[in-house]
């Protein structure tokens, strides 16, 4: 369905890019232990998949590698399926500048694949774009994991405040403490704030609250929190009021009930679990014993 697009932003290669940098920069701002090698000894290295997986990070592993003039040579593209035992990436350079990238590369790596790959299994599962991420992310690296969950087939949502109009609980919340309203009245006077013509979504828990935001012009409502037989009934009630509105299912959702909730009525459903419940890949960076260029040149010179 297209409006179901407003619910996927792209999300900025700048930042990812920044993200990389600034990590590189945390990590490897000062490396002591590597005095122990000479200042201009040259090495070659590769990545290796320990477990199979989506490949994602490589958009900001380039980055860090780039940042330390370490040539790379990629065997895989992101949102590709890497088999066990794979080796994705052949690097070669200074010892001391693949040993300062490591661990901010493998870290991109084995995070963003952990995400794109759970959220691939999610998307074979329930088709794509039928769940989505939330704004619980990893903080300052919301546009890497935005877009993990992308390659993954999910949708991102919104990646940042300005990325959409979601009145939530706790906006409803602070307008019915200062007009003295109920929390249905507070749904109307919010939405009275926004043109009918804009894309405005409500969070809402109840049949009441979720029929003033039908009538009062929602688009769309997030419906937080509740059983699948009460989320059905508000979804069948919403859709007789408005054949159009789109319907979200939140809270608690998981891969095991998301198909309960999507079969209730639900447009689609939305997880934190997307990003902060997914475990890391499995990846090792392993320096060649016996140096040999990916690139068809001597290593050694």
């Amino acid at each position: 369905m297209e409006v179901i697009a407003k619910f996927s932003k792209k999300p900025s290669v700048a930042a990812a890019k920044k993200a990389a940098c600034r990590a590189l920069h945390e990590d490897a701002k000062k490396d002591p232990t590597s005095r122990c090698i000479p200042p201009n000894a040259q090495c070659s290295a590769k990545i290796i998949a320990k477990s199979s997986l989506l490949l994602c990070g490589k958009l900001e592993a380039e980055e860090i590698f780039k940042a330390k003039k370490i040539k790379c040579n990629w065997n895989f593209d992101e949102g590709q399926h890497v088999p066990k035992g794979s080796t994705i990436c052949l690097l070669e350079g200074g010892c001391r500048a693949i040993l300062a990238a490591e661990r901010s590369a493998l870290n991109f790596l084995i995070v963003l694949s952990g995400i794109a790959s759970f959220c691939n299994r999610l998307s074979e599962k329930y088709g794509k774009w039928r769940v989505a991420a939330t704004r619980k992310t990893y903080p300052g690296l919301a546009n890497s994991c935005k877009r993990a969950v992308s390659v993954g087939g999910c949708l991102t949502h919104r990646i940042s405040l300005g990325d959409g109009i979601l009145i939530k609980d706790n906006h409803l919340a602070a307008i019915a403490a200062q007009d003295g309203c109920t929390k249905a009245e507070a749904i109307k006077k919010a939405l009275s704030g926004f043109s009918r013509k804009e894309f405005v979504q409500v969070e809402v828990s109840s049949m009441q609250e979720a029929l003033a935001a039908v009538k009062s012009g929602a688009k769309a409502i997030l419906v937080d929190n509740l059983p699948v037989l009460q989320f059905r009934k508000i979804a069948r009630a919403a859709r007789k009021e408005n054949p159009a509105i789109v319907i979200e299912a939140s809270g608690r959702i998981t891969m095991q009930n998301a198909g309960r909730y999507l079969k209730a009525g639900a447009d689609f459903v939305s997880m934190s679990s997307t990003v902060l419940g997914t475990p890391p890949a499995d990846l090792s960076l392993e320096i060649e014993s016996k140096p040999k260029s990916p690139f068809g040149k001597a290593l050694f010179l």
